[in-house]
């Protein structure tokens, strides 16, 4: 397979995430980039908005009022953080199960793919996703590590 190659299928997979991202959001009552928030805060745990920003590239001004429907939502709840009363944790709640629900289908049909290879060929798949993320992360303006 040539670089060309798989850059096609990375740009095929990048256009059916979203697809699936845009279903799974509009079936759950949210904006498509509101996913992306709570997809940092649930796998990266507890987060401030500072951190929410860089990680999801949306302006500060922009994820305030993010952050205030999704609380709202009760997507997401707010609290003080501990160590600087100036600053929010944010935390998912509950709710996210929602999206697991909404997601299942992908989450089963990924699963019988990597079911299906080796315990090496399953870690060279993760290296090299693992490194594609680093190489696209570090290849914009505000790149986080």
């Amino acid at each position: 397979m040539s670089d060309t190659s798989i850059r096609d299928c990375v740009r095929q997979l990048r256009i059916e995430l979203q697809i699936v991202n845009d279903k799974v959001a509009s079936t759950a009552g949210l904006n498509p980039r509101d996913l992306d928030v709570l997809d940092v805060i649930d796998r990266e745990g507890p987060c401030t908005p500072s951190h929410l920003a860089i990680r999801t590239g949306l302006p500060r001004a922009t994820l305030t009022g993010v952050l205030a429907r999704l609380e709202q939502q009760q997507w997401i709840d707010r609290e003080r953080h501990p160590a600087d009363g100036r600053s929010a944790q944010l935390r998912s709640t509950d709710r996210f199960d929602e999206l697991r629900r909404l997601y299942r289908p992908m989450t089963e049909a990924t699963k019988a793919l990597t079911d299906r290879l080796s315990p090496q060929e399953r870690d060279l798949l993760e290296r090299m996703l693992t490194d594609l993320v680093t190489a696209v992360r570090q290849s914009h303006p505000g790149a986080v590590d």
